[in-house]
């Protein structure tokens, strides 16, 4: 290895430190808590090599976690899009959110629960959304009587409800045969036989 590859390589490593301090720095912290000056630490570095490649701490949390936002949407995305009824596509949600959880698990989780005060603060909100869509749009849509959902604003606490509870399980649980089995499990409580329900609550 020559010189000029040697400290490239050296740069490549010392970056990819800081980003591994990072990515503990702020699951554990959240964005706003989190130092740079920590992160720093350790990554057994200086706090101005830190500065030397990322501008601030904003850009630094925006490196550990971009990637993975920007994935997960964009495959949900196409999920929403597809002709496919909308079960699938909830299950194909749920299955690629697990694919992206098993190899980025601590990025999913600060996006979920420790972004405040940064531009992906909104995250949990955006799945809130995604899903209330799919409810709204496809699945309250083909019921037959549509006069026995007194108030639609229900499918956006529902879709709350679910959202906060993936979360639950998702920060919660570490095996992923059982991660699997509990999503299923609130996916089925949350939205199986849903208009049959309403119809008997019509009648209350």
């Amino acid at each position: 290895m020559n010189r000029g590859s040697r400290m490239q390589y050296l740069k490549e490593e010392i970056k990819k430190r800081i980003l591994i301090a990072a990515l503990d720095e702020f699951k554990e912290k959240g964005y706003l808590s989190a130092s740079v000056r920590n992160i720093a630490s350790n990554a057994d570095t200086a706090l101005g090599t830190v500065y030397k490649y990322f501008r601030n701490k904003e850009d630094l949390f925006n490196s550990v976690v971009e990637s993975v936002y920007s994935d997960l949407f964009a495959t949900i995305n196409k999920i929403i899009v597809a002709d496919v009824n909308p079960n699938e596509k909830l299950i194909e949600i749920k299955n690629r959110i697990l694919d992206i959880f098993t190899g980025n698990s601590k990025e999913v989780l600060i996006l979920f629960g420790k972004s405040k005060g940064s531009k992906y603060e909104n995250f949990k909100n955006e799945v809130v959304d995604v899903l209330h869509n799919i409810i709204q749009k496809e699945i309250f849509s083909r019921f037959e009587d549509k006069s026995i959902v007194k108030e639609p604003f229900i499918f956006y606490v529902l879709s709350t409800n679910f959202v906060e509870g993936l979360y639950t399980i998702l920060k919660t649980q570490e095996d992923g045969e059982k991660i699997s089995i509990l999503i299923d499990q609130l996916m089925f409580f949350s939205f199986h036989g849903t208009e049959s329900r309403f119809k008997e609550m019509s009648h209350i």
